[in-house]
């Protein structure tokens, strides 16, 4: 999901010539992306109740075998009192609800046929430290690490195996906070700079591969020691 983050777009730039690939984004795939034919386009806004309609009958949820949740509502300052109801259900619909009815589909045809299913979702460093201004946003981060967890218990390591990644700050076109802010962000880093999408990637591709095989469950800062 999140295909047309700047992390969707490199982690399917790493994947093998022989992969299938379904691109999931709200809005076109770059034309890069969109000619590769290993991949099969879904345009469906997370935002929106009936999503799962948008896959209709174009994907075969029996041939999936790695998730990987990028997708994630915008990144907006707005403290408690000025959040409404509306905007808390619409961070959670996009950040949360999205993956865990995609996540049914796919591991309800676990018993149709039996394999082991991958899964690697996006939460943030932050749910170390929340910030001020961010209360929709993280409450729904921390269901996804619920969600890891809860999944973690009911499903055997052989059937599931699901981690979870939390960067910190990394400067994309779907962060809508001010420049200044940014720059503290930075200057208070021990590293003096952001995460990359690239880094992010980097554990992602562990954790989807034969090398992580006894790890499950597990929550991975990406966050340069900002501790």
């Amino acid at each position: 999901t999140g295909a047309t983050s700047s992390f969707g777009q490199e982690l399917i730039s790493r994947l093998p010539s022989d992969a299938k690939i379904i691109a999931q984004s709200r809005d076109s795939l770059p034309p890069v992306i969109e000619n590769d034919s290993r991949i099969l386009s879904i345009i469906s806004d997370f935002s929106k109740a009936d999503f799962l309609a948008d896959f209709g009958s174009k994907v075969d949820f029996e041939s999936i075998d790695e998730v990987v949740h990028f997708a994630a509502a915008d990144l907006r300052l707005r403290r408690f009192v000025e959040t409404t109801s509306e905007q808390l259900l619409f961070d959670y619909q996009i950040n949360f609800i999205s993956i865990v009815a995609l996540l049914s589909k796919v591991l309800t045809t676990l018993k149709q046929k039996p394999r082991q299913i991958r899964v690697v979702i996006m939460i943030t460093d932050m749910i170390r430290i929340p910030k001020k201004g961010e209360i929709s946003y993280m409450t729904s981060k921390y269901a996804l690490l619920g969600l890891v967890n809860s999944l973690l218990s009911e499903f055997s390591g052989n059937e599931l195996r699901i981690n979870a990644i939390s960067p910190s700050f990394v400067d994309t076109r779907f962060v809508n906070i001010p420049d200044f802010l940014k720059k503290d962000i930075s200057n208070k880093h021990p590293m003096k700079r952001f995460c990359t999408p690239a880094e992010v990637v980097d554990c992602t591709e562990f954790l989807l591969s034969s090398r992580s095989s006894f790890i499950n469950g597990q929550n991975f800062f990406i966050n340069g020691g900002s501790n």
